[in-house]
């Protein structure tokens, strides 16, 4: 394996560590990618920044996936623009507070509502976001613990899915597999689906989502977070969301109206799975461009639907409308630079070698018995300092399968194994696209985000960790079954711990104070 040895992990560890010391994650991306650049260009600064421009930036916005991926985001900004001006939102928010009156039904409803938009983990944030914004917003809901819902309920859910992009690039890849080793008595299609139910980690995610909301067992900076939230301050002072929440303000004589928002997502809805159904959904695995076709036909149509509706309303003229649709295409232009720099990262790492050094450096450690469990931790911790999950999945698959039916290590533990290590970095990674995306949509600072939802992911791998060693002896899929008890028992105790913790914090303070 061709690597930088030490020096290769240098460019994505500097990186998070100066996203959390400094809080600023452009700045933080481009010192990491000027370092690892430079590290290329044999530590001449003046060839490493060239590099960085014309070998990352420039190819990184030339990628097809990118741009259409790129044009999704502005598309979806105007939508979100557009939705959020016309008031349907507000009317949305009016029209189920009979039934979502406190903040765990807000955190349910919120989870409900991450489950239903499987087909996209952008998606899912860029919209559910702005439509239950306002509900969490009245119910005192952190901007923190929003963000880590909608996080938690975007790749998790999508990684068990075989019918979208996730799907369609894991099978491709386990494929490859099974043709260099002539296997005939299975398809990719059964191998992924009988690893889903190993796949440990997305599912005690979303559970622990749903268990969190409905018990609000929340401990540790999300506790704090919470606890500020209770007082009306929904993000800490100084904090930076990723997206602009500006005040709704409608004609005198309009009033907002509930269709304004349902429309445009039926509509929405309803185009984009008229576009999968014509492309085989589904019955056939959906290409990545005709997903992102659907999802920019949906998005953009919804958004001419609401326009129309709001003008009938008297909510906006036509001019008003372009103008809202333009300030939400530039909402997302610098969300559009930190994904860039993001990828670019990405593509670095693997210059570096930065996975075949964690690789190398861990080899020792393999066992038969012990496979699926060390290709967790080895995807884990390759995902985490990358912040992606699908280069993790290119390199450890072609690894993973031939050694199980080598080594007689089980094939779909070990396959799960791969697909939840590679997803833990892809959800809590704040180099992470999906986490990026968590932020801007539910209007949280993202360095804020990922310092309280972090502690959450670690918890759900420390639970994970022993399941693939149990999994790897028994392959019984019941074993999901203790490992949520197990996790739900662990947040149990860590919730008590930090309402401790919190409650001598806070009687330290009243002794404190003046009299």
């Amino acid at each position: 394996m061709e690597h930088f040895g030490f020096l290769s992990i240098i460019p994505p560890i500097l990186a998070i560590v100066l996203s959390v010391l400094t809080k600023n994650v452009l700045l933080s991306l481009f010192a990491g990618l000027l370092v690892g650049t430079t590290i290329l260009s044999s530590w001449n600064p003046f060839v490493g920044f060239y590099i960085f421009i014309k070998d990352y930036i420039f190819v990184q916005v030339a990628d097809s996936y990118n741009a259409q991926s790129m044009t999704n985001m502005l598309i979806i900004g105007l939508f979100v623009a557009i939705i959020t001006q016309s008031g349907g939102a507000i009317a949305f928010a009016k029209y189920v507070s009979r039934w979502i009156n406190t903040k765990a039904k807000a955190e349910l409803a919120m989870w409900f509502g991450g489950l239903f938009i499987w087909f996209s983990d952008s998606a899912n944030a860029l919209l559910v976001g702005p439509i239950f914004q306002s509900i969490g917003d009245r119910l005192k809901v952190s901007r923190e613990k929003f963000a880590y819902i909608l996080d938690a309920t975007a790749s998790p859910v999508c990684s068990t899915i075989p019918i979208i992009s996730w799907g369609v690039y894991i099978m491709g890849l386990i494929d490859k597999e099974f043709e260099a080793l002539q296997v005939t008595n299975m398809t990719s299609w059964d191998a992924f689906i009988k690893a889903v139910p190993f796949q440990f980690y997305s599912i005690l995610t979303v559970l622990m989502v749903g268990y969190m909301a409905y018990t609000q067992f929340d401990y540790g900076p999300m506790l704090r977070a919470q606890k500020r939230a209770e007082s009306g301050k929904l993000l800490r002072d100084g904090a930076v969301p990723l997206r602009n929440t500006k005040q709704v303000e409608l004609p005198e004589g309009a009033e907002p109206k509930l269709i304004t928002m349902i429309l445009p997502l039926i509509t929405l809805l309803g185009l984009m799975f008229f576009i999968f159904i014509l492309n085989g959904f589904p019955f056939e695995p959906l290409k990545g461009n005709i997903i992102r076709v659907g999802i920019a036909t949906g998005f953009l149509i919804g958004a001419l639907v609401c326009v129309l509706l709001s003008v009938k309303y008297k909510v906006m003229t036509f001019k008003k409308a372009q103008d809202i649709a333009m300030e939400g295409m530039s909402d997302m232009i610098y969300l559009m630079v930190v994904m860039v720099f993001a990828w670019s990262l990405g593509s670095l790492c693997k210059n570096l070698g930065t996975a075949d050094y964690i690789i190398e450096v861990s080899k020792d450690f393999l066992n038969p018995a012990l496979l699926p469990m060390i290709l967790f931790t080895i995807g884990a911790a390759m995902s985490l300092a990358t912040g992606s999950s699908w280069g993790p999945y290119a390199i450890l698959m072609p690894i993973a399968i031939p050694m199980s039916m080598t080594m007689g290590a089980p094939l779909f533990v070990t396959i799960a194994a791969v697909i939840s290590g590679g997803l833990f970095g892809d959800h809590c990674s704040p180099l992470s696209d999906t986490t990026i995306l968590a932020s801007m949509g539910a209007a949280s600072d993202h360095i804020d985000h990922f310092r309280t939802q972090f502690p959450y992911a670690l918890t759900v791998a420390a639970v994970c960790v022993p399941l693939y060693i149990i999994a790897g002896f028994s392959q019984k899929t019941f074993i999901i079954i203790p490992g949520a008890i197990a996790l739900a028992i662990v947040i149990y105790f860590l919730h008590k711990l930090s309402m401790n913790k919190y409650s001598k914090e806070i009687a330290l303070k009243s002794d404190n104070m003046p009299a």
